[in-house]
């Protein structure tokens, strides 16, 4: 279960990430369903680490979880698709 919840947290804020106007990799935002995909993931996320651990662990590991994979997709993108490489607005 521990593996799963990281996963839907990582898939999570990845969709959260590219429904953000300061997205990186696309030319455009993903739109409103990506958003609701990524609050329905966000929550499997947490009840799939509340199924793994009890309630209140599981909480703190899922949100641990979700905080690591928020600040973790800018730098990816950034190793990914330095300054240089990105067309200008």
């Amino acid at each position: 279960m521990n593996v799963l919840g990281c996963l839907l947290a990582v898939v999570a804020m990845s969709l959260a990430y590219l429904c953000s106007p300061n997205q990186r990799l696309r030319a455009h935002p993903l739109g409103g369903r990506a958003k609701v995909a990524a609050w329905a993931t966000g929550a499997g996320a947490l009840a799939a680490w509340i199924g793994g651990e009890t309630s209140l662990p599981g909480i703190f590991a899922a949100l641990t979880a979700l905080m690591l994979a928020a600040v973790a997709l800018p730098y990816l993108t950034w190793l990914l698709r330095p300054a240089a490489a990105r067309k200008p607005r």
